[in-house]
């Protein structure tokens, strides 16, 4: 394996995909500063990482989490800059994943937040800076921090100094702590994508948790509970409507008003629901009132069974 090929080891369990122009280019310049100037492949630990003592820590990928970058400006982009290396310059095309700003500054209110990529610091400082403008991530580690195993570049959660309990990772590669890093959707140039804000609110009740490990299995935890608390909300708007319309039968005086009701009791999830609360199935019967000499109207009663 050449050092044109990947910047990642990949798991065995996760999709392979190709390197990318940028990906390419920093292998490329990164094997000509390993033989120019040799590198002390020994991190101490806790360096550049500022203890909060009262935080977890939440590690962020760059490249395909939370931007992605090329060389030409294909798809659109939200943002050009222009890198300098090893006296030669780049033009660096990047796009934003839909919500990253908001993102970054939620999360440092759970989290101290540590920016680690595996690319150049003289690429993604510019882009860091941009979608970080108020530095909330207080520690940034670049290529240099990295690990090479097998041809490739990871990033070791144990180099960071802090107890792997309260250390999270998002990421798509974590071969070191599979059982510290979230798995994060690959990201191109879908501004529809939505993954940060899904993954937000998950985030943050991690940060509650007294370990954080295994990321995976507490996210499938999360997401039942989530849907668990979904139902029963839906099963309490349907019992208290029921009751409401209970009431409002028994309240019907000799001259009975009609009432018009827009629902959709054809949804399977409602039936299903009702199945589970033990309320009847509804029924529509359609009336057809007195006509007038100029109108007739139809009027919808929903009734139980």
């Amino acid at each position: 394996m050449n050092t044109n090929d990947i910047i990642y080891q990949q798991q065995q369990e996760q999709i392979e995909r190709q390197p990318n122009c940028l990906e390419k280019l920093c292998s490329c310049i990164y094997f000509f500063h390993k033989k120019t100037h040799k590198t002390n492949q020994k991190y101490q630990l806790g360096i550049d990482s500022p203890k909060s003592h009262c935080k977890k820590v939440c590690v962020l990928d760059l490249d395909e989490t939370l931007v992605h970058s090329q060389f030409k400006p294909d798809n659109g982009y939200d943002f050009l800059i222009d890198i300098i290396v090893q006296s030669q310059l780049f033009k660096v095309f990047v796009t934003l994943r839909p919500g990253v700003e908001n993102f970054i500054e939620n999360l440092s209110e759970y989290y101290e937040i540590i920016m680690w990529t595996a690319s150049l610091k003289e690429y993604a400082d510019p882009v860091m800076n941009i979608i970080d403008p108020q530095r909330r991530a207080l520690t940034r580690l670049y290529r240099q921090s990295c690990t090479s195993i097998q041809g490739g570049l990871t990033k070791n959660l144990h180099k960071l100094g802090r107890n792997l309990k309260d250390v999270l990772i998002v990421d798509m590669s974590f071969i070191f702590q599979p059982e510290n890093g979230f798995l994060i959707k690959d990201f191109t140039t879908d501004k529809n994508d939505t993954e940060l804000e899904s993954l937000l609110p998950f985030l943050i009740w991690l940060s509650q948790q007294s370990d954080v490990r295994p990321v995976s299995q507490l996210y499938k935890q999360y997401a039942m509970n989530e849907l668990k608390q979904k139902k029963h909300s839906k099963r309490l708007i349907l019992s208290q409507t029921m009751i409401l319309n209970n009431q409002s039968k028994k309240n019907k005086v000799d001259v009975q008003i009609q009432r018009t009701h827009t629902a959709n009791y054809c949804d399977g999830e409602e039936i299903e629901l009702r199945a589970d609360a033990n309320l009847n199935s509804p029924k529509l019967e359609i009336k057809l009132d007195d006509q007038t000499d100029d109108e007739s109207r139809e009027i919808f009663e929903i009734s139980s069974c």
